[in-house]
């Protein structure tokens, strides 16, 4: 197997993952995080439907330290609270959302950096 091909489905498979585990996180982990008078206020802003998947998200791959920093500073409510989030999340829940948002980046970035090489050296990934 080529490298090239390599790129492309690593590139693919994570363009497929990265909404399903959307939905997934969504559908269960913050729809329970809603559910919990507790948590319900501490999940973050939320623009738009699932937006809150993406905040949880963060908070639960990023250390402690950080997201506590981003929580004190004037924006801070844009972002959910780490210690509830990581004390009412299932350990399963906090893969799915690491995986979920390094999927993300990987899929964003493959895209771009795909694309740049393209127009630099005709690097196609769909040409075969």
């Amino acid at each position: 197997m080529k490298m090239r091909e390599i790129i492309v489905w690593a590139i693919f498979l994570s363009l497929i993952l990265t909404p399903v585990l959307f939905f997934i996180i969504n559908l269960k982990t913050v729809r329970r995080l809603r559910k919990n008078p507790i948590t319900k206020d501490e999940l973050g802003l939320s623009l738009v439907w699932g937006w809150h998947a993406i905040t949880v998200s963060e908070a639960l791959l990023f250390s402690k330290e950080y997201t506590t920093k981003r929580r004190k500073r004037s924006h801070g409510y844009m972002f959910a609270n780490y210690d509830l989030v990581y004390q009412y999340t299932t350990p399963f829940e906090k893969a799915i959302c690491k995986l979920f948002i390094i999927l993300g980046v990987f899929s964003v970035l493959g895209i771009l950096i795909s694309g740049l090489l393209d127009r630099i050296v005709g690097f196609d990934i769909f040409d075969y």
